[in-house]
């Protein structure tokens, strides 16, 4: 490792030797005001001298305009003949404090100057403190003993440099260079840093650690270069320690470990390290500060007790906490009598932080198995629910534009051309746009406010990572989110973000490791919402949570937008709280147009943005690279508000389609393959929407169109491919076309009433189309739908006698009539659905097929029908019935049954034969009795009815008659009333006469010869003849 910059340090590596029992050296200059720095000028380089070890020297930098405008970085570099250290600050504050960042600060020593490049990111001034520690030479590693001490000169000045965006650095310092490359060496590495970013970096003290450190590096890391011995004797302490940084990273301030002879024998070791290889000045000072602690005396020592003692206890994350909703109504008191039994928690704490609480929810810990505690705490009947604490993880013109390939892709860096979300475009147009301000929470690691590119575009916001006021960024990840989407534009600074008038609200919920519980994170989305978002970003994720969805649907209930990034594991399921139906799940994609192979994508996945070597503002001012959906969300996020900004008015889900239905299709065509499976196997295969894929959801984002459809309040009816028109909405006037790629199907105008109904052919089902409007002003993905075939037609009953056919069938479909034979007509369904076709009279057994058929050609099943008989016979033909008869008989319809009725009663029926004759058995009625003769068919229709009156048909009995001589002139006798009697001789009538009502009856005749025989009879009214009585004339006497 060569003498030069020492970056940032994975943890302190005097925390790490003492444990925290090390406190830092007082400053020994004064604190730095403008009129004690000196002024450095651009290309002036100062001389300088030391004269003691100890000795500090201040520089002021002031950049003009006109630097920020061409440079991206100050080059600042220091040489001399010493061993010191440089530090540059970013304001006047942060020098006050020593708070810098690791990049910003180096040692110095002989023969090797120091260069920092330092970032045009802060209004400034900046301020360089240069610390001088002395020379190697005046360490006597022998005796142990120091020479005089001796001045030293040195120059400083500095250049412009513009430097393009990197991705993170690595870090390196000691312990990196004891570790290096051996076994668990990168374990301790890795747990180390973990202590310095959950534990030190929360404490004033533990921030005042890094000022030590920064001294003793610079003489620790020359001599562990040269001598391998030290560099193996730090190793083998580290190693020893190791089941102390395990349980710091585990238990944090809590833990309850021991320190035991061992760990007192390998502290001692490295302490002895420390002091054989620094300056005498600074030897002095350890050894105070370890005589006043007691560093002989460690044994036995809780690690707890230590770093409260020392002011680096922090109020950690407990992993080991459930937590609990209760039912409404119920008491919290009475919970927690039931919850002792369960676990050895003695109290529940409300969850709440400033002045947001989640109501009715409560926390405890669970001292165990948080699973098992949590499933026994569900079943109380107070409970609604239970669940562990999760963790939650981040899912990570002006001067550097160039470099942002998601707002402008020219194909840089072997990228694709266009392959970007159209900003450049929208830029043209809204720069000069009054847009309204929109306020959008960053739910992550916080923000850090006081750069130059968010100046004025940060509110205040909550810490609940540390229950404070002070949302800054101690990881970095929230102010690379916050640059995406809010820094400001052609300011000459870094960079520029998507929404000029965005506001960021810094809600602060993942710690310096970019970590955050639960809890945390409800707190800051309930917050977020109650202090005025208009959009929240989350792009954070981990598992499922009760507690979480329940803030995203209140935060839905607010009308608040949520965009979530969709995680970087590239698993096939969406991370969550990006999976929560409330929220818009953003996956990334690259600069080649392609979704990034880390994405996590499935069901639920709304669209991708750019998310692969996104440059963004780092908490150290550079422009840096980061990749991961994290930077994807707040593309989305930025697109959400400036919709927002246009249009008040619009709510959450609008934004959702507004921003799905015109991004940009990027799905790959994958070869169809046969799946590998079982005919066994329950495979179940889930069918998606035309135009929609689980890698890429809806496409990338194009906030170009989103922005314009928006403004034009572009809106289209479901289109499917059946329908003749495509309608929807739009502000009058704009021009419209409907495209199939390049093709032009049909174009027009909205009308003034703001609605547009274009007449085009029926499309082909699950094709997908761009509505688009205003020459690319705004391009609108239109799904054909497929419409399913038609239902089978209702027919209402068609008989012989009809000359339609009706029913009820689906809207804007055809019905068609026809016999195996020919078609028979067809009609248009009507807006209500029915139908009436025209058809020729059929006969009754005549089979009808009835279909429907849609725009798009699909057919229905048919609906079969049989012509019913709805013709009755014609009257029957009834012979005449006497009063003798006992049938009725005539001709009828053939098998059709025959009834005869008197007074409405039947007194009989019969079918008839196959010829239509027909013979009904009925007993003898009376001359005159009225008789109705009925023919019914088959089908049940029946006939008209033939009147019969019975006629009298009984002649009437032989005539008694009297004697008649050779001398009467009348033929006297009795016979039926009212008969005509006739009297005959050789059949020629001598006489007739009526008989009176009593049957007397008296003809007249001329005398007959005694012995002619005369045939006498008597006919009734009905013209029946008796037969004849046979009377011979006498002679009279």
């Amino acid at each position: 490792m060569k003498k030069g910059k020492i970056k940032y340090t994975a943890f302190l590596l005097a925390m790490m030797l003492f444990l925290s029992i090390v406190q830092p050296l007082a400053p020994q200059a004064s604190p730095v005001t403008a009129d004690e720095a000196v002024q450095l000028g651009k290309g002036q380089p100062l001389e300088g001298r030391f004269n003691e070890p100890g000795e500090v020297h201040w520089y002021k930098l002031e950049p003009a305009d006109k630097e920020i405008q061409q440079d991206t970085h100050m080059k600042i570099e220091i040489s001399g003949t010493f061993e010191g250290n440089i530090s540059v600050y970013p304001d006047g504050d942060r020098a006050q404090r020593d708070f810098t960042f690791d990049d910003y600060r180096s040692e110095i020593a002989e023969g090797a100057p120091a260069v920092i490049y330092m970032p045009h990111a802060w209004k400034g001034p900046y301020y360089i403190k240069v610390e001088y520690y002395g020379t190697f030479e005046e360490i006597e590693e022998n005796e142990g003993e120091f020479e005089e001490p001796q001045g030293a000169d040195y120059q400083i000045g500095y250049e412009g440099e513009t430097i393009s965006p990197a991705d993170m650095p690595e870090e390196a310092c000691p312990v990196e260079l004891s570790v290096n490359k051996r076994a668990s060496g990168m374990e301790i590495l890795k747990e180390l840093r973990t202590v310095r970013d959950e534990l030190l970096s929360k404490t004033e003290k533990g921030q005042q650690l890094t000022s030590l450190y920064y001294k003793m590096a610079p003489f620790l890391v020359t001599k562990m270069a040269v001598d391998k011995k030290i560099k193996d004797q730090v190793y083998n302490d580290l190693v020893k320690l190791k089941p102390i940084f395990s349980e710091l990273v585990e238990k944090g301030d809590s833990s309850n470990y021991r320190l035991t002879k061992e760990d007192q024998i390998a502290i001692k070791e490295l302490y002895e390290i420390i002091i054989q290889n620094v300056p005498g000045w600074l030897k002095v000072e350890i050894e105070k500060m370890a005589k006043e602690i007691g560093i002989d005396n460690l044994i036995g020592k809780e690690i707890s007790t230590i770093l409260k003692e020392n002011g680096l206890a922090v109020t950690g994350s407990n992993p080991n906490r459930v937590i609990v909703k209760l039912k409404s109504g119920k008491a919290a008191s009475e919970f927690q009598k039931k919850a002792k039994g369960i676990t050895k928690s003695a109290s529940i704490k409300t969850i709440k932080g400033n002045t947001t609480t989640l109501n009715n929810m409560y926390v405890l810990d669970a001292g165990g198995n948080t699973k098992s505690v949590a499933g026994a705490l569900a079943k109380l009947p107070e409970v609604q629910y239970a669940e562990p604490v999760y963790k939650y993880h981040k899912n990570t013109s002006d001067i550097q534009f160039n470099s942002q390939w998601g707002l402008k892709n020219t194909g840089q860096d072997h990228g694709k051309a266009n392959a970007d979300i159209q900003f450049s475009k929208l830029y043209e147009r809204y720069k000069d746009e009054q847009l309204g301000e929109v306020v959008i929470a960053v739910v992550d690691t916080g923000v850090d406010h006081t750069l130059a590119d968010l100046e004025g575009k940060v509110i205040p916001g909550y810490d609940f990572a540390n229950r404070d006021n002070d949302a800054y960024d101690d990881e970095g990840h929230g102010t690379h989110v916050s640059g995406i989407i809010a820094a400001g534009m052609d300011n000459h600074y870094s960079m520029a973000g998507i929404h000029p008038k965005a506001k960021i609200l810094p809600v602060k919920v993942l710690d310096a490791s970019g970590s955050g519980d639960t809890d945390k994170i409800a707190l800051g989305i309930k917050y977020a919402v109650d202090n005025g978002a208009d959009v929240i970003n989350l792009s954070l994720g981990g598992p499922y949570s009760r507690v979480i969805e329940e803030m995203l649907k209140y935060a839905a209930s607010k009308n608040v937008t949520i965009v979530a990034a969709s995680g970087n594991d590239g698993a096939d399921m969406v991370d969550y709280p990006a999976a929560s139906k409330y929220s818009i799940a953003v996956g990334a994609s690259n600069k080649l147009d392609i979704v990034s192979d880390f994405s996590s994508y499935g069901e639920g996945l709304d669209l991708v943005a750019p998310g692969a070597d996104i440059p963004s503002l780092l908490p150290n001012g550079n422009v840096t690279y980061l990749s991961g959906t994290s930077m994807a969300a707040p593309h989305v996020s930025a697109a959400a508000g400036l919709l927002l900004s246009k249009n008040g008015n619009i709510n959450r889900e609008e934004i959702r389609r507004i921003l799905t239905v015109t991004a940009v299709d990027i799905a790959v065509e994958e070869p169809e393959f046969e799946p590998d499976y079982d005919d066994d196997d329950d495979f179940p295969i889930r069918v998606l929407e035309p135009g929609y894929d689980e890698v890429s959801g809806w496409g990338r984002l194009n906030i170009w169109s989103a922005f314009n459809a928006n403004a034009l309040g572009l809106e289209v009816n479901a289109l499917t491919d059946n329908d003749t028109k495509i309608s929807g909405k739009a502000i009058s006037g704009t021009k419209l076309q409907l495209k199939d790629g390049e093709t032009l199907i049909a174009e027009g105008k909205a009308e003034k009433n703001g609605t547009f109904a274009i007449p085009i052919r029926p499309q082909q089902g699950n094709k997908i189309l761009q509505l688009v409007a205003n020459d690319g002003a705004a391009s609108v993905r239109v799904v054909v739908k497929e419409t399913p075939i038609p239902n089978t037609p209702k027919v209402n009953p068609v008989s012989d006698r009809d000359t339609v056919v009706t029913g009820k069938a689906e809207k804007g479909t055809t019905v068609f009539v026809k016999t195996n034979k020919q078609s028979l007509g067809k009609a248009k369904v009507d807006n209500k659905g029915g139908f009436k076709v025209n058809i020729k009279k059929q006969k009754a057994g005549t089979k009808l097929s009835i279909t429907a058929e849609s725009a798009s050609k699909k057919v229905s099943k048919a609906a079969k029908i049989v012509v019913i008989d709805k013709t009755p016979p014609a009257k029957p033909k009834v012979n005449s019935v006497g009063d003798s008869d006992q049938a009725v008989k005539g001709k009828t319809e053939s098998g059709a049954t025959v009834f005869v009725k008197h007074k409405g009663k039947t007194i009989g029926k019969k079918k008839a034969d196959g010829k239509g004759n027909f013979k009904v058995a009925i007993k003898k009625q009376k001359a005159g009795t009225v008789l109705y003769v009925t023919a019914k068919d088959a089908a049940g229709n029946e006939s008209k009815a033939v009147k019969v009156t019975v006629k009298d048909t009984t002649p009437p009995a032989v005539p008694k008659v009297n004697k008649v001589t050779d001398r009467d002139k009348f033929v006297s006798g009795k016979t039926e009333a009212n008969a005509v009697v006739d009297v005959k001789h050789k059949n020629k009538s001598l006489g007739k006469k009526k008989a009176d009502a009593k049957g007397k009856f008296k003809v007249k005749i001329k005398k007959q010869k005694a012995g002619t025989m005369l045939s006498v009879t008597a006919k009734d009214a009905a013209g029946n003849t008796s037969k004849a009585a046979k009377v011979k004339v006498e002679k009279s006497k």
